[in-house]
């Protein structure tokens, strides 16, 4: 409708097809202000945002009005990467309504009128204080120090250490990091740690210091060890919080909450990863706690979960091969080829207990082009999770599933990411954002440590529960009596030897299997395949779940030593690892 709607009349948004009724021209402070409140604010409260503009003030909104009609027509904004359709639901979902898309459309239509500036006040106090997801202040506000960042160059991650602001263990219900400097912060991670006795950060530093002059590995000076472990997987700890763009805020499910342990000797460990941005920089960054007053049903744990076994363009890793560890796994990753259009990476987890996921989060850099998470049932059915068809170095969101999911033991988690490091991908992405080139298509791409922007990462996140229950519990029955009820106790990795052969339509048998040996790695190692070689075949047989990761067609036949976990009734396993020992079965 062409030129300025008056306040009484009638807009209509077409929207996909779709018409949205707007009755009057909407405000900028009874209407407009509370949606980019809802769904903007962690990136859009102020300019050295990671989007670099400012739209909680009536006059930036007005200036924005014109990109933001792009952007809100289009769909591009608010930045929401899973695909709904191939993948479950969110509870977060930030995308707008029909109805919110209408708003903005009629207001900008209809002149941008400013209405009743009374009508901000509530919410110019919620943009100055914490975002308060519980109706109240935050219980405990942790400030780092001020961080200085030179103007270019490599940043080597800093590490700051805090003393838990908690004298008891507390039970966390939400959590908000809130950056200093969103241009420079491009992630954080946070993790709770024990200190060795009679040490504080500053003998932390010093040892660290003299290890890295040494050529010493990390952490191999000092005893600094994680405070909370998951402990159905002694590898994964807690990741307590973390910061990327445009995931700030988090709050957690009913009756679930991370665990923050309080004594002396406990300190918060923030691992900051800055990015240069062409001048000198500062930040001071906090993080605001809120707790529970009493124990959740569920603890929470975060962890990059399907990295047990990692597939590289088609190659198992082994755990044993040379080269340095990539961040967050047990493996060398071979690093990118110059001008690779598609380098595939597949990480797996198989569960030996139950688990229940609530959040994922795909993280990687700049070359990663898509993610894919699916859940393979203990029974072979498979469930696709999330989808990110087109992954966002700029907007790395967290999806809290809308049903927390039920994962029985012996399911399996299978993550699948894209990166592209080809001239098309840095022409259409990257260029802009790395004017030095240290990300241009002629390099090679590592995964690494202390990864810059130009490297990369492989860090399938989720955060989940896990049913630890192991032993009988008594329950009451009819008569007033009790009654032992078993619970499930955990299943068992194992490693076994036989034949490979076709089954029945797609599936997978490992024929004349030797005796299954408990392992404690879900991948291999060579050592471990040197061993398996000598091993005897028997007459047991398995059928392989989950063989979707894996050659198996051009195997039929071989020798193999299969991975994985070994279901309840004793004849399937969950597959992690798919390594052959001989072309031929003897």
């Amino acid at each position: 409708m062409p030129g300025r709607l008056t306040s009484l009349m009638l807009t209509l948004a077409v929207l996909g097809g779709a018409t949205v009724a707007v009755g009057s021209v909407p405000t900028y402070a009874k209407d407009v202000a509370p949606i980019l409140l809802r769904h903007c604010a962690a990136c859009h409260a102020a300019d050295d945002g990671p989007a670099r503009v400012a739209l909680l003030s009536y006059p930036k909104a007005v200036a924005a009005a014109s990109s933001i009609r792009e952007q809100v027509a289009a769909r591009r904004m608010p930045p929401w990467s899973a695909d709904p359709v191939h993948s479950l639901k969110f509870r977060n979902d930030a995308r707008l309504s029909d109805s919110e898309v209408g708003t903005l459309l009629a207001w900008i239509d209809g002149g941008t009128p400013e209405g009743n500036a009374a009508d901000l006040a509530a919410m110019t106090d919620e943009v100055q204080s914490w975002q308060s997801p519980l109706r109240r202040p935050p219980d405990a506000i942790v400030a780092l120090p001020e961080l200085h960042v030179a103007a270019s160059g490599e940043i080597p991650y800093i590490q700051q250490l805090i003393k838990v602001p908690a004298m008891q263990d507390q039970w966390i219900a939400a959590m908000q990091l809130r950056a200093g400097n969103r241009r420079l912060l491009h992630h954080m991670a946070i993790t709770e740690v024990l200190l060795p006795e009679g040490m504080g950060p500053k003998e932390i530093a010093e040892f660290a210091a003299v290890a890295r002059n040494l050529g010493i590995p990390e952490g191999a000076v000092a005893d600094v060890t994680p405070a909370v472990v998951d402990r159905a997987n002694a590898n994964a700890y807690d990741m307590l919080g973390v910061y990327t763009p445009g995931s700030t805020l988090e709050v957690f499910a009913e009756d679930s909450g991370k665990l923050l342990k309080a004594g002396k000797n406990y300190y918060l460990n923030f691992n900051i990863h800055y990015s240069a941005t062409g001048k000198p920089e500062s930040d001071r960054s906090q993080l605001a706690l809120w707790f529970r007053p009493a124990p959740p049903r569920q603890q929470l744990f975060r962890a990059p979960l399907a990295i047990n076994a990692i597939i590289a363009n088609g190659s198992e890793l082994l755990t044993d091969a040379p080269g340095t560890k990539a961040e967050g796994t047990q493996v060398s990753i071979p690093p990118i080829a110059p001008y690779e259009h598609s380098y595939e990476l597949i990480g797996m987890a198989a569960f030996t207990q139950a688990v229940t996921i609530f959040q994922l989060q795909p993280h990687a850099h700049m070359r990663a082009r898509d993610f894919r998470y699916v859940l393979v049932y203990p029974d072979g059915r498979e469930l696709t999770l999330l989808t990110v068809p087109a992954y966002d170095f700029h907007w790395q969101l967290a999806y809290e599933l809308e049903q927390p999911l039920e994962a029985p033991a012996g399911s399996k988690l299978i993550v699948t990411a894209h990166y592209d490091n080809s001239q098309e991908n840095y022409r259409q992405r990257i260029a802009a954002d790395d004017p030095g080139r240290n990300c241009g298509p002629q390099n090679l791409v590592y995964f690494r440590r202390q990864n810059q922007t130009w490297d990369e990462m492989f860090s399938p996140l989720a955060q989940y529960a896990v049913d630890t229950t192991t032993t009988t519990t008594t329950t009451a029955t009819a008569t007033g009596t009790g009654a032992a009820v078993p619970q499930p106790r955990p299943l068992k990795a194992v490693q076994v030897v036989g034949c490979l052969v076709p089954g029945r339509a797609n599936d997978w048998l490992l024929r004349r299997a030797g005796k299954p040996a408990a392992t404690e790695s879900q991948a291999s190692s060579s050592t471990e395949l040197q061993g398996a070689k000598a091993l005897p075949l028997g007459t047991g047989r398995y059928a392989l779940i989950g063989t979707g990761p894996f050659d198996a067609r051009s195997r039929g036949g071989h020798k193999v030593a299969v991975k994985g976990v070994l279901i309840e009734d004793g004849n399937r396993i969950n597959l992690t690892s798919l390594q052959t020992l001989a072309t031929r079965c003897p």
